[in-house]
C-alpha cells in the first residue's frame, strides 16, 4: 500500500513539474516576443521622423487594477493552500473583476490617444492634440516648434520654412506601436483571465467542492508575470517614448 501511495506521490510531482516547465517554456516565448517589439521600437524611434505621444492616462489607471489583481490572486493561492476555500473563491473573483477594470481602462486609453489623432495606422497630419501637451514632433534630430497651424525647425527664427507638407506624408509609427504593444499584452492578459473563469466554473460544472490548488497556482505565476510585463511596458514607452 505504501509503494502504491508512493508512485502516486512521485507521478502528481512529475506532471506538476511538467506543467511548470511548459508554462515557464510560455513565459519564456512572451518574453522573447516583447523584447523583439521593444528592439523594433526603439530603431524605429531613431527614424527620421518620430512623434512623441503622451501616454494616455487611462494606461495608469489599468496600472492600479493590474496591480491590486495581482495582490488578489496571492490571497487566492494563500488561501487555498489553507484549505479556505470561500476565502479562494472570494479572492479569485475579485482578481476576475480587477482584470475585467484593466481591460475596459486599456479601451479608455486607447480612445484618448484617438482622441488626440493617435490612429493605429494614421499620418502627421492626423494629430489633432495641443502640440507640447498631447505629443511633440521630432524632425532630422530637431524637435520641432508649432505655431499658427505650422511646424518650423527650432533655428527658424523668421519662420520662413514651413515644414507641414514636407512631414505629413509620414506615418505616426509612434502611436501605432503603443496600440500594438498594449493590445498584445492585453490578450495575453485576457487568456489568463478566462483560465481564471474556467477554473471558478468548472466548481460548478462538475460540481467540485475546491478550486484545483495546482491550476490555481500555475495561473497565478502566469498572472504575476504579465503583471510585471505591463508595468515594464508602461515604463519603456513612458522613459523611452
Amino acid at each position: 500500500m505504501s509503494e502504491i501511495t508512493a508512485d502516486m506521490s512521485w507521478d502528481g510531482t512529475r506532471s506538476e513539474r511538467t506543467k511548470k516547465m511548459v508554462l515557464y517554456l510560455g513565459i519564456f516565448s512572451i518574453v522573447m516576443l516583447f523584447a523583439g517589439f521593444s528592439s523594433a521600437y526603439v530603431v524605429t524611434s531613431y527614424s527620421e521622423l518620430w512623434v512623441n505621444m503622451r501616454i494616455p492616462s487611462a494606461f495608469y489607471i489599468s496600472t492600479g487594477f493590474i496591480l491590486l489583481s495581482s495582490l488578489t490572486v496571492h490571497l487566492a493561492v494563500k488561501a487555498s493552500n489553507a484549505r479556505d476555500e470561500s476565502g479562494a473563491r472570494k479572492w479569485l473573483i475579485a482578481t476576475l473583476i480587477l482584470g475585467l477594470g484593466f481591460g475596459v481602462s486599456q479601451y479608455a486609453g486607447w480612445n484618448q490617444l484617438v482622441g488626440v489623432g493617435g490612429y493605429l495606422s494614421g499620418h502627421v497630419d492626423s494629430l489633432e492634440g495641443t502640440y507640447g501637451e498631447d505629443y511633440t514632433i521630432t524632425y532630422k534630430g530637431q524637435e520641432l516648434v508649432y505655431e499658427n497651424g505650422e511646424y518650423y525647425f527650432p533655428g527658424d527664427n523668421l519662420r520662413e520654412k514651413p515644414l507641414l507638407n514636407e512631414i505629413s506624408i509620414f506615418n505616426n509609427s509612434s502611436s501605432s506601436y503603443i496600440y500594438v504593444l498594449s493590445v498584445v499584452h492585453l490578450l495575453h492578459v485576457l487568456g489568463g483571465w478566462l483560465f481564471f473563469l474556467a477554473l471558478f466554473a468548472a466548481l460548478y460544472i462538475y460540481k467540485r467542492k475546491r478550486i484545483d490548488n495546482l491550476r490555481l497556482r500555475l495561473g497565478a505565476t502566469y498572472w504575476h508575470f504579465v503583471d510585471i510585463l505591463w508595468i515594464y511596458l508602461l515604463l519603456f514607452l513612458v522613459f523611452i517614448h
